[in-house]
C-alpha cells in the first residue's frame, strides 16, 4: 500500500464515520451511550473473530497484549469524557471542541521532536478557521466547563492516534482491531453495569434499532477500524488526524441533502458552506508536498 491508497483508505474510514449520526437516529435517546458503545464494539468483535479467527488469535507478545490494553483503556477513556463533556455543551460547540484533536495532534508531534512542514501548520490553520464558521461557534459561561473537558478528550484523542498509528507500523491489523473492540467492549459493558445496572437486561430492541446497532458494528467498528490500521501501516498520525477533519464536511453534506426520516435536517448558510470548504482546502494543503510536485512537473517537461 502506497501513500495515495492510505490517504483514499483513510478518506473511507472518514466517510463511514461520518455515516454515524444516521445510524444514531434510529437508536432511542434514552438508551444510554455506553451500552451502544458496549454492543457495537462486542458485535464488531465477534464479526472479526468469525472471519479471520487464526490471525486474531495467533500468539502476541506481552508487549503488544500491555499495548493493546493501554490503546483501549485511552479510547474508553476518551469516549467517555465526550459524552460528559457533552452535557454542557450546545451541539456547535461540541462539534467545534472535538475537531481541535486537528490542532492539538501536530503540537504533540512537535513536543516529540518530529518535524512539521509548514504547509501542515498552513493546512491547519484553514481547517480551525473553517471549523469556527462551519459550526457558528457561540458560547457562554455555563459552558466553560464542557469546554475545559472537550479540550481533555482532544488531547486524550491525539495521544491515541499518535499511538494507535506506532502500533499499527508493528502488530497485525486485524489482530490489532479486534483486540481494541474487545477491549472497549469489556470496558464499557463494566461501565454500563456500574452507572446503568438496571438497564442491562430491561432494554427494548425494535427492528429499527437492532438493523442499526449491527450496521453500526459492521461499518463503524468492524470495518472502519480494520482499515483505518490498514492504512495507518502507510500513513502518519498526522497525516490520519487531518483527513479525519473531512468528517465535519460529509456530515454537513448528508444532514443538507439526505431525507428527514433518516437525519436531522439543517440549513446551509454562507458561512456554514464556507467553512466546510476551508476545511477541505486544509486537508488538501496539509498533504500537498510542493517539491514532490516541481519535480514531477520538471520530469514531465524534459521528456
Amino acid at each position: 500500500m502506497n501513500k495515495i491508497q492510505s490517504n483514499f483508505c483513510l478518506f473511507c474510514v472518514t466517510l463511514c464515520w461520518s455515516t454515524e449520526v444516521i445510524l444514531l437516529k434510529n437508536i432511542p435517546a434514552e438508551i444510554p451511550s455506553i451500552s451502544i458503545t458496549a454492543m457495537t464494539n462486542f458485535i464488531g468483535c465477534l464479526i472479526l473473530i468469525a472471519i479471520f479467527f487464526k490471525k486474531i488469535f495467533r500468539p502476541i507478545t506481552k508487549k503488544n497484549l500491555l499495548r493493546v490494553a493501554g490503546l483501549g483503556i485511552l479510547n474508553m477513556t476518551y469516549n467517555l469524557l465526550m459524552l460528559f463533556g457533552l452535557q454542557y455543551l450546545n451541539v456547535s460547540t461540541g462539534i467545534f471542541t472535538l475537531s481541535m484533536t486537528t490542532v492539538v495532534l501536530p503540537v504533540l508531534l512537535l513536543l516529540r521532536r518530529q518535524k512539521i512542514r509548514i504547509n501542515t501548520w498552513l493546512g491547519v490553520g484553514l481547517i480551525l478557521i473553517g471549523i469556527l464558521l462551519a459550526v457558528n461557534l457561540h458560547t457562554d459561561l455555563s459552558q466553560l466547563p464542557g469546554i475545559g473537558i472537550m479540550l481533555v478528550v482532544c488531547l486524550l484523542r491525539a495521544w491515541y492516534i499518535i499511538k494507535l498509528n506506532e502500533a499499527a507500523k508493528e502488530m497485525e491489523p486485524i489482530q490489532l482491531s479486534a483486540l481494541i473492540l474487545g477491549v472497549v467492549a469489556v470496558l464499557s459493558f463494566l461501565i454500563w453495569l456500574f452507572i446503568e445496572p438496571r438497564t442491562v437486561f430491561a432494554l427494548s430492541y425494535s427492528s429499527e434499532m437492532l438493523s442499526s446497532i449491527f450496521v453500526y458494528s459492521y461499518f463503524i467498528c468492524a470495518f472502519a477500524t480494520v482499515i483505518n490500521i490498514f492504512a495507518q501501516k502507510q500513513a502518519s498520525a498526522r497525516t490520519a488526524s487531518v483527513i479525519y477533519s473531512l468528517e465535519i464536511v460529509f456530515s454537513t453534506i448528508f444532514s443538507a441533502t439526505l431525507p428527514p426520516i433518516l437525519v436531522d435536517r439543517i440549513i446551509l448558510t454562507p458561512s456554514l458552506v464556507i467553512g466546510c470548504v476551508l476545511v477541505a482546502l486544509g486537508a488538501f494543503l496539509s498533504e500537498f508536498d510542493a517539491t514532490a510536485f516541481v519535480v514531477a512537473w520538471k520530469r514531465r517537461w524534459s521528456a
